[in-house]
């Protein structure tokens, strides 16, 4: 394990990585599926506006517009899709999946009346979705929508598939359209996140017998239709990606006896809004009470209990009368690392303030 403050080169051929970038307003998910094939899930921004994983590939001499295979947006909240129309334009070989019930005419046709009445907030992920869609259509390409169960890649010994939402989410969401509306009178508007998350496409990374669990945001209920699906197999899953900032709505025991193996490697991002911080001292202690190999990718809203040096180091330090001052890299995130060949195990590595999850204090 360690800690960086800089990308190192591109992964080997037959490496699965598993890079989770999230700067404390958001979170993407970066996977190498081998053979130079990348897959990019969700998007968050550079304090310059530009999508972090655009910003991250570049770093380690990847060509995105010539690498990237999929781009999957689990769902349209801010935090997870600010940036997508940039990056679904910079990767034109890359196929881009959603849920199916974002595509229905009843949401389109909200948010084509929301966007004439200039309802939109500037960073709504609805408008973002709205842009993305209008890209593709003037390019030619037709998103592969993403449902329970259905593969949304394959090729030799990998495969991407997309264990969520259910049909009934789709009705669920539908359902909730109306909420998007202001109310009579309402002037200053912006568009809500619907919550609870009906729509979150989970996904299974499976290449050769290297297994990832991404968890999107998907809450409870989600799950357990997910791990009650009588077509379900998937099983052994050796690094996860939490849902949903680690709160305790989405998690369900059974995820981590059923679709886990034991002791994996978990990472998460936090969230803030207001004085609301995920994950809450209450969400690290259930999280850790699953796993030893717990990590965030950044400390927003909270303490990190700082590392000792050395007595013979901080001694020379005072002696030569020295003042420190942390610098923090533009880049939060966790890079996980595993080789295709047996018995090979996950290398963990931290950019910026990323931690391990019991390095955070109340």
């Amino acid at each position: 394990m360690t800690n960086r403050g800089e990308a190192d080169p591109a992964p080997c051929p037959d490496e699965v990585e598993l890079t989770l970038l999230g700067p404390g307003y958001g979170e993407s998910v970066v996977v190498h599926i081998g053979q130079g094939r990348w897959v990019i899930v969700d998007s968050c921004i550079t304090d310059a506006r530009e999508p972090q994983a655009l910003d991250y590939l570049l770093s380690i001499g990847v060509d995105p517009a010539a690498a990237v295979t999929l781009i999957v947006a689990t769902h349209w909240h801010d935090d997870h899709i600010r940036g997508m129309a940039k990056l679904v334009d910079a990767c034109p070989n890359a196929e881009f999946s959603c849920a199916a019930a974002l595509r229905r005419e009843e949401f389109l046709a909200a948010i084509h009346a929301l966007n004439r009445r200039g309802a939109f907030a500037a960073t709504s992920g609805v408008r973002e979705l709205h842009t993305v869609f209008g890209s593709l259509a003037e390019q030619g390409r037709v998103p592969r929508f993403a449902i329970a169960d259905r593969p949304l890649f394959a090729a030799g010994q990998c495969v991407v598939c997309a264990l969520s939402p259910h049909d009934d989410e789709f009705v669920r969401f539908l359902q909730s359209i109306g909420t998007l509306f202001p109310q009579e009178g309402q002037t200053n508007f912006r568009v809500p996140d619907v919550s609870p998350n009906h729509l979150a496409v989970v996904l299974w990374v499976q290449v050769h017998d290297v297994a990832v669990l991404l968890g999107a945001d998907l809450e409870r209920a989600g799950w357990v239709k997910i791990l009650d699906s009588p077509v379900r197999t998937q099983t052994g899953a050796t690094a996860f990606k939490v849902p949903h900032h680690g709160a305790a709505s989405a998690y369900e025991p059974r995820i981590w006896r059923e679709m886990l193996d034991p002791n994996p490697v978990a990472v998460l991002t936090p969230w803030r809004r207001g004085g609301h911080v995920l994950p809450s001292p209450e969400d690290v202690r259930c999280l850790l009470g699953e796993t030893d190999n717990a990590f965030v990718t950044s400390a927003v809203g909270r303490t990190v209990r700082p590392r000792r040096r050395d007595r013979a180091i901080e001694r020379s330090i005072r002696e030569a009368n020295i003042r420190l001052r942390r610098i923090v890299p533009q880049r939060c995130g966790l890079r996980l690392r595993h080789p295709t060949h047996p018995g090979a195990v996950w290398s963990v590595e931290r950019f910026g303030d990323a931690s391990h999850l019991a390095d955070l204090v109340a």
